[in-house]
């Protein structure tokens, strides 16, 4: 049987399964333009937790693979920091360095790869860092 594909190429409708119990999935996308997009990848968080994402163009959007929910609407970037983070629940974007207290939230990589922040650091001019991600995963017989 075929699944409808979504415009991301996500199943609509669909939850992949998801890597640790009680998560919700989300999906991700961006754009230069704002007009044509990309499937970034899908991400897990917990209820209510914050989202860092790394090396975002200028646009993004994102929905809950969950739920009959429309996309939300394209967030602009507002800085030239290296990371985002999105308050998923709220629908903020914002561009920064993550600090002390993004440990140990999900990170999101180009290629849609998943992991949980163990550390970040940077130099005071902005011009180098260094950052540790810890990657989990399930495997479901």
């Amino acid at each position: 049987m075929r699944v409808p594909r979504g415009e991301s190429g996500v199943a609509a409708g669909k939850v992949a399964s998801t890597p640790m119990e009680a998560e919700i999935a989300w999906a991700v996308e961006t754009s230069k333009d704002g007009e044509r997009w990309r499937f970034f990848g899908t991400a897990w968080t917990k209820p209510g937790e914050p989202l860092l994402l790394h090396a975002l163009p200028r646009f993004v959007r994102y929905r809950r693979l969950d739920s009959d929910e429309d996309w939300g609407p394209p967030l602009e970037r507002s800085g030239d920091h290296p990371m985002t983070l999105l308050r998923l629940d709220e629908g903020v974007r914002s561009d920064l360095w993550p600090g002390p207290d993004h440990v140990g939230l999900p990170v999101l990589l180009p290629g849609g790869e998943e992991g949980r922040l163990l550390r970040f650091e940077h130099s005071p001019e902005g011009d180098r860092w260094t950052w540790a991600l810890e990657f989990r995963g399930i495997r479901h017989p």
